[in-house]
């Protein structure tokens, strides 16, 4: 967890919010996907 967080404070703004872009994207794509292709992902 240490190791997240200090990499995180490396890096710079721009990276940090299209991190969390491309993970909101991700949720969203997953939160849409039926169940069962869901469970074949996972």
């Amino acid at each position: 967890m240490i190791k997240e967080i200090i990499k995180l404070r490396k890096q710079d703004q721009d990276e940090r919010d299209e991190q969390e872009t491309l993970l909101d994207l991700y949720m969203k794509a997953m939160d849409s996907a039926p169940a069962e292709e869901q469970a074949q992902a996972a």
